[in-house]
């Protein structure tokens, strides 16, 4: 396989997970594939599902316009393309969170009104996920995580046992 363009665009999450969900959808009716395709497919789906991903909420608060609707309203702060790329990816709705997106957030917005304002657009457009229900939901991804490793460890240990076994 060979690269025609590399980065002639960056796509945002929501980007990504609609076009495996699609990709998803086609390839149900159709034939076989790699499995090893299915399995990063499903991984990278379930990874984007996690919370703290704003496409963790149900129902999902991102659109197609919702996103459109979100840089018109940004386009008066002048943010670069990788700041709107991270808003949408992440969904800051605490002014740390914005710090961190934005560079040198101070210098560019002195006035800390802005700063609020462009938090206020980010909570109005792409809807703000309730504090309590992301902790609960991290803390559960967490659990099922252990749970996943701890069974993995079991499942190695009897393939090593039934390996000796078999010698």
């Amino acid at each position: 396989m060979k690269i025609l363009e590399a980065q002639s665009a960056t796509l945002t999450n929501f980007e990504v997970y609609t076009h495996l969900k699609d990709i998803q959808t086609k390839h149900r009716t159709g034939g076989r594939r790699p499995g090893n395709l299915d399995n990063v497919m499903k991984e990278l789906i379930q990874y984007l599902e996690e919370a703290p991903s704003p496409l963790a909420q149900k129902p999902c608060p991102y659109k197609e316009d919702t996103i459109r609707n979100l840089l018109e309203q940004l386009r008066p702060y002048d943010l670069t393309k990788a700041e709107i790329l991270m808003i949408i990816n992440h969904r800051p709705t605490s002014m740390e969170n914005l710090n961190i997106i934005i560079e040198e957030l101070e210098l560019r917005f002195p006035d800390e009104n802005e700063q609020w304002a462009i938090i206020d657009i980010v909570k109005e457009v792409l809807g703000a996920q309730d504090a309590e229900e992301m902790k609960q939901a991290m803390a559960d991804n967490t659990e099922m995580a252990k749970k996943d490793e701890q069974k993995r460890q079991e499942d190695e240990k009897r393939r090593y046992d039934s390996m000796l076994m078999d010698e």
